[in-house]
């Protein structure tokens, strides 16, 4: 099976400043992948390099078993790539109805028949003769995605789509996207920052921090061993904090001795996941003063009540699981289980 997209060492530079470092990946037909990062990682100029708006300075990219852009030049202009793209602003046509703006889309590719459908699939089938103004947030997202998909189009960008939208929009559109992939085997790249979106749309994640790849890799790979700081901040898996390795199996950090993968002895840093730290009675772990408490909402029942603790001049993110300390009060901590170390800065 021949990948519908290839990016082969793609590099991109403005003004001698350095946005993408050798980013190479492929993606096979109806393949998902989420694209994170912090803002200026070079997310959405690796859309734009995809797409056709601007050339690479260094690499090549390849849809379909054409090469469209290498470095310095555009083979194939963004309108015979079929690749559509939704970004952020959606750029919806001012003038055209809902009904209009998919069948600009679909001239050629069923026409109006073809958008009426669609526009059915998407929930949207009475408000085919609506005005932009008339449409919420959640239609016109609506009537972008469908816009999109009426070109038929193999691979299909897509910005912070959803940043619009409220928590609960935003599930409704993943699913609604998720639904439509699936059954058009589209293939997608998601930029984003929601690890949420990530999660319930991608296969597979490329995390870019200054431009360069850190990691790539099936989302539960990723999440099992994240391996670089740039995850563990992307997906909100925990805090990373210095220790020395001992070289058998434990570390020396602030909060006491901690079990880890053995390794080299000296200097690690460590990721503590959420549920690892721990109030504990009297003589165990170590001291550590509360200096607030956080809520969080629940998945569940109560609210989440998180100690923000300090030890030394190390602060800690403990799950208030039982009682709940008064800020200021003094309790003592204990890191549970064993720690991933984490390479990179």
């Amino acid at each position: 099976m021949n990948p519908v997209l290839q990016v082969t060492a793609v590099s991109q530079s403005f003004n001698r400043s350095t946005v993408l470092n050798d980013v190479s990946f492929s993606l096979d037909p109806g393949e998902r992948l989420a694209i994170i990062g912090s803002s200026g990682s070079g997310k959405t100029t690796l859309l734009r390099l995809i797409a056709g708006l601007e050339a690479p300075t260094a690499g090549e990219i390849t849809i379909n078993g054409r090469c469209v852009s290498r470095a310095g030049g555009i083979m194939v202009a963004p309108e015979h790539r079929e690749v559509a793209l939704v970004f952020q602003g959606l750029a919806l046509f001012p003038h055209l109805r809902a009904l209009g703006q998919i069948a600009f889309s679909a001239r050629g590719r069923g026409g109006v028949e073809a958008a009426m459908a669609l526009l059915d699939r998407i929930g949207l089938g009475r408000r085919g003769n609506a005005r932009l103004d008339e449409l919420s947030g959640g239609e016109r997202q609506r009537i972008a995605l469908a816009r999109a998909l009426a070109q038929q189009p193999r691979l299909i960008l897509m910005d912070e789509p959803f940043s619009s939208l409220d928590d609960e929009k935003r599930a409704e559109m993943r699913d609604l996207l998720r639904s439509l992939l699936d059954s058009t085997r589209t293939t997608l790249i998601l930029v984003t920052h929601s690890r949420d979106d990530a999660l319930d749309l991608a296969h597979r994640t490329l995390v870019l921090e200054h431009g360069r790849p850190v990691a790539q890799a099936s989302l539960e790979s990723i999440l099992q061993n994240p391996r670089h700081p740039a995850v563990v901040r992307a997906f909100g898996l925990g805090q990373v904090i210095d220790a020395t390795d001992t070289g058998n199996g434990e570390a020396q950090t602030p909060f006491g001795t901690i079990s880890i993968a053995p390794g080299i002895t000296g200097p690690v840093r460590v990721l503590i996941r959420p549920a690892q730290p721990r109030i504990v009675t009297h003589g165990e772990g170590v001291e550590a003063e509360v200096l607030r408490i956080d809520l969080r909402a629940p998945e569940s029942g109560q609210p989440n009540r998180i100690a923000i603790v300090r030890v030394g001049g190390q602060l800690l993110r403990v799950f208030a699981r039982e009682a709940t300390p008064a800020p200021a009060s003094h309790v003592r901590v204990r890191i549970e289980g064993p720690c991933d170390v984490i390479d990179g800065t």
